[in-house]
This record gives C-alpha cells, sequence and structure tokens, in this order.
C-alpha cells in the first residue's frame, strides 16, 4: 500500500537534505521504483508531474510534484562539508507551491484511480512559521502549520511587478485542506539545521 509519510520518513534515513529539487526527484524515485512502477516527468493532459506512481496492489496511480525550498546552512555529513544556498523568494515559492495543489485538483477530478500530492521539502521556518505581519503581499498564499487551504489565492494589490512576473493568475483551490508540516529530518543545531515537510493530498476522500 501506498503512504508517502512511510516512503518520506524510509528517505530521510538515507538523505537528510537534499541540495536540488532533482536531487530529491531522483532519490524518491529510485526509492519508489523497489515495489512499484514509476514514471518521471509524464505529461497528463497538458500537465507535468514530477513522479506517476501505479500501485498495483491498489489499482490506484499518485501524481506527485515535488518543491525542495533552501535556508542557509553550513554543516557536515559523514566528514564532508556542506554549505546549502539559501533560496529566499519565500512568497514566490508559496504562490508555485499552491498552483501545484491547482493542477492536481484539475488531474484528479473525475478519475477515481488518481491521487494526487504536493510536496515541499524545506529547512526555512518561514514557510512553516504562522506569520507575524498581516496583509503582506502573499497573504493568501500562506501555508503555515493549520492553515486552512481552499478558494481563490490572490497577490495583495501592493504586490511589485516583478514579484507577480508570470505568476499573476489567481489559483483557485476548489478542495479544503488543512495543512500540516511533518519533521524530517535535524542536521544540525544551528539555525535552519531542522527540514520538514508538507504534503497536500488531492482527490482523498
Amino acid at each position: 500500500m501506498f503512504s508517502i509519510k512511510q516512503e518520506m520518513k524510509k528517505l530521510a534515513q538515507k538523505h537528510p537534505f537534499f541540495s536540488s529539487k532533482e536531487a530529491f526527484k531522483n532519490a524518491l524515485k529510485h526509492q519508489l521504483q523497489e515495489k512499484f512502477r514509476v514514471i518521471q516527468n509524464k505529461d497528463f493532459h497538458g500537465c507535468v508531474v514530477d513522479l506517476w506512481v501505479e500501485d498495483p496492489y491498489s489499482e490506484q496511480c499518485y501524481a506527485i510534484y515535488l518543491m525542495n525550498k533552501l535556508g542557509r546552512l553550513t554543516t557536515h555529513l559523514e566528514n564532508r562539508l556542506i554549505e546549502l544556498k539559501n533560496h529566499g523568494a519565500q512568497d514566490i515559492g508559496r504562490y508555485d507551491f499552491l498552483k501545484q495543489v491547482e493542477k492536481l485538483e484539475k488531474i484528479t477530478t473525475g478519475s477515481d484511480n488518481i491521487k494526487g500530492i504536493a510536496i515541499l521539502l524545506t529547512n526555512d521556518h518561514l514557510y512553516w512559521s504562522e506569520p507575524t505581519r498581516a496583509n503582506t503581499v502573499d497573504s493568501y498564499f500562506r501555508i503555515h502549520e493549520n492553515r486552512i487551504l481552499t478558494g481563490e489565492l490572490k497577490w495583495m494589490e501592493h504586490a511589485s511587478a516583478g514579484t507577480t512576473k508570470d505568476r499573476e493568475n489567481p489559483i483557485v483551490i476548489k478542495g479544503t485542506y488543512k495543512l500540516q508540516w511533518k519533521h524530517y529530518s535535524t542536521v544540525s543545531n544551528k539555525r535552519h539545521g531542522e527540514f520538514r515537510y508538507l504534503a497536500v493530498h488531492v482527490g482523498v476522500d
């Protein structure tokens, strides 16, 4: 039976973090291939998903989008010095993640055997922490712990053209999702030393 929670727990034991989305995608793909049929970058009605997983036990298919967002961190792993770069631009990161949820709703609509999962893996606490400021340009796109996600999401009027470039359109979420982050790994007691992930399940009864 396919369980992304169990797969992420298993993945963290071998890979406590990733320096890129591609590394994340490739590692998860290779792990899933031990039990499932996996297609990378599958085009489904014009939406290209990172991983398409077919579960032979339940005859369910899973369309998966992945994101890996980093906060700056210098640490050691197996006697190697690791330097993770700061991605920043959390407002754009939130928009892009929620756009994936919107796409998954389109993919799963009308298909009982297709489920969707959007996963964001990060060590940047600004994604999972509730904001301290109100009316930021991305207020509608917040994805902090326990946020209820639904409805039309759009930029605030004072968002700059640079921020909204190629992302002008509102995002419409038809379902209702309570966002709950899960611990992934701890690699350091420094700032940005903990990794968490958010998995939004789409098309689940």
